[in-house]
């Protein structure tokens, strides 16, 4: 019995040796989502917002669990755990469909995705009364979709979208959701003087995946 045993622990131990010999992944994958008119960084969340997917095609056919990874806020991506290979690469986010890239990946590798976002929102921040700081916010529809939320948003830290703040304030919308371009305000009373903060406007069009889009995050310190 103790032989038995014993045999059965050196072949546990060689079949782990076994599965610990891959070799670690070598390569990366970094880039940006770009907005295809205006040339600059679509703003994310970045987690549970738009992601990078990458199917690796190996043993001739394309692999069924993606190699995932989030976008920054600031609309930038970077997977440093890429095996070298093919990959048809995705991206899902707050804008519509784009179409999947087939590449050879290795060493480091960049590319970007041009997207046409759901919304384009812009915003601007100041702080002209003591404790007080007033969010004007621009959202363009670009696709004319049906918008279901405006959102104000700040925080403490410089990462905040609709999951991470300190407070939030939701717009009551009307007949305007239809409309090409919309401007909305507020104004965050109480702050502590001296103070930074950031602030940020996310707002969400009619989408299958529920995703956001976002203004830049804007830093002020309160008057």
């Amino acid at each position: 019995m103790k032989k038995i045993f014993l045999y059965a622990t050196l072949i546990c131990g060689l079949c782990s040796c076994g599965l610990d010999n891959y070799d670690a992944p070598t390569a990366s994958l970094s880039g940006a989502i770009i907005d295809k008119e205006t040339k600059e960084n679509v703003p994310g969340q970045a987690q549970n917002g738009t992601k990078i997917r990458m199917y690796e095609f190996y043993n001739d056919e394309w692999s069924v669990q993606p190699n995932d990874s989030w976008v920054s806020q600031d609309g930038t991506f970077s997977n440093t755990a890429v095996f070298t290979g093919k990959y048809k690469i995705l991206a899902e986010g707050p804008f519509e469909t784009v179409e999947p890239i087939e590449m050879e990946v290795s060493g480091s590798k960049q590319m970007n995705f041009e997207v046409t976002p759901f919304l384009r929102i812009s915003a601007e921040a100041t702080s002209n009364e003591t404790g007080k700081v007033t969010v004007k916010t621009s959202v363009d529809n670009v696709l004319d979709k049906t918008v279901q939320a405006v959102e104000f948003y700040y925080c403490k830290t410089p990462y905040v979208d609709k999951n991470t703040f300190t407070a939030k304030e939701s717009v009551k919308l009307g007949t305007e959701t239809e409309l090409d371009i919309a401007t909305y305000s507020h104004t965050f009373e109480n702050l502590k003087s001296g103070k930074t903060f950031y602030f940020r406007v996310g707002a969400l069009a009619v989408n299958p995946g529920g995703f956001y889009n976002y203004s830049k995050v804007i830093e002020v310190t309160v008057k």
